[in-house]
């Protein structure tokens, strides 16, 4: 021990012994207690301290003389041996703070992935799909006003080709009714035909006995069948120009359904380059405000940014949130917000 005294450091056994009293006490028994972090991080680097400016003397000491800077190496190593224990129990009391906030932002970063994700996965319910980046970027308000437009474009979608469907059942009825009126009246007019052909042979087997009226009257039906040929090609010619029109009508409107289509898909395509024109300018406008910001920022001082970084922070709205658990994070990520900005203020009001 006597050679040990002749060693001289910057620190005495009796500082390590009270620092030891005072620092090995101090622990974080609340996460958000700023005052207890700030107090165990402000006696561990004072603790971190002494211990560097130890081994910055044993340096110097030992470069003297080997013999010397072996006496100077175990001196040093003992007081390092009790300065270890205490600045390791303050580093695990830091820990507690820093490893608990980094948890928080990852289950914050975890939660906001899974909200976009239920956002694009509603939208494409709908036939609505944009990118991650946009959906994420929507409050809640234009994200409700974007999903009803959707929904209401879908829905009006369905309605229109359900109205074609039932457009096109009722006119192939229609057409189909008319047809079976056509096949029964030939029917009939076969059936007329044939009594006709009937009475003809009769006609010819007796025609010795038949008389000048007889004759007269089967030219009369004969003169009726005509007649009723007639008015069935008529009629036939007529279903044609009819299934012609309205072939003509359907091709009409698919033409003016495919240049509707056009004008529609012109009018989406404008409408999003629009919108990227404008997010392109919100983002030219944004750069140039943001290097005014650095610009006014740069000559403003420390104490005014620090003042004015906390009622920024305090003026961030709060979402709104239905899932239990994610409010209960919301409470506490504000009740720690709020003292870190009770700590900037009262620290920005100590600046000179």
């Amino acid at each position: 021990m006597s050679e040990t005294r002749l060693v001289e450091y910057n620190i005495t056994d009796a500082a390590i012994a009270e620092m030891e009293s005072i620092y090995m006490s101090l622990s974080i028994t609340d996460i958000e207690d700023k005052e207890q972090f700030d107090s165990v991080r402000s006696a561990r680097m004072t603790v971190k301290g002494k211990r560097v400016e130890v081994e910055k003397r044993r340096k110097e000491l030992k470069a003297d003389a080997l013999a010397y800077g072996k006496l100077v190496d175990t001196e040093a190593k003992r007081i390092t041996g009790k300065l270890e224990p205490i600045e390791n129990h303050l580093d695990r009391e830091e820990r507690k703070v820093t490893d608990e906030q980094k948890r928080i932002k990852e289950i914050a970063d975890r939660l906001e992935r899974e909200m976009i994700d239920r956002r694009m996965e509603s939208l494409s319910s709908f036939g609505d799909n944009r990118p991650f980046f946009e959906v994420g970027a929507m409050d809640d308000d234009t994200f409700e006003m974007i999903l009803a437009a959707a929904h209401a474009k879908y829905e009006a979608e369905k309605k229109r080709l359900a109205d074609e469907e039932a457009a096109r059942k009722a006119e192939s009825e229609r057409l189909e009714k008319v047809r079976q009126e056509q096949e029964a009246e030939a029917k009939r007019l076969a059936e007329v035909q044939r009594k006709i052909d009937e009475q003809e042979r009769k006609s010819r087997e007796e025609m010795e006995s038949a008389n000048r009226i007889e004759r007269e009257s089967i030219e009369a039906e004969r003169r009726k069948t005509a007649e009723a040929n007639a008015k069935i090609e008529a009629e036939k010619k007529a279903l044609e120009d009819e299934k012609r029109k309205e072939q003509e009508r359907k091709d009409r409107e698919v033409f003016e359904a495919q240049a509707k289509e056009n004008a529609r898909i012109a009018a989406e395509k404008a409408e999003k380059d629009r919108q990227e024109r404008e997010v392109w300018e919100a983002k030219e406008k944004a750069d140039r405000e943001a290097a005014e910001k650095a610009r006014a920022d740069a000559l403003e001082p420390d104490k005014h940014r620090l003042v004015r970084y906390g009622k920024a922070l305090m003026d961030v709205p709060r979402p709104e949130l239905k899932d239990k658990e994610a409010k209960e994070i919301l409470v506490y990520a504000t009740g720690a917000v709020y003292q870190i900005l009770k700590t900037i203020a009262k620290r920005a009001e100590e600046l000179k």
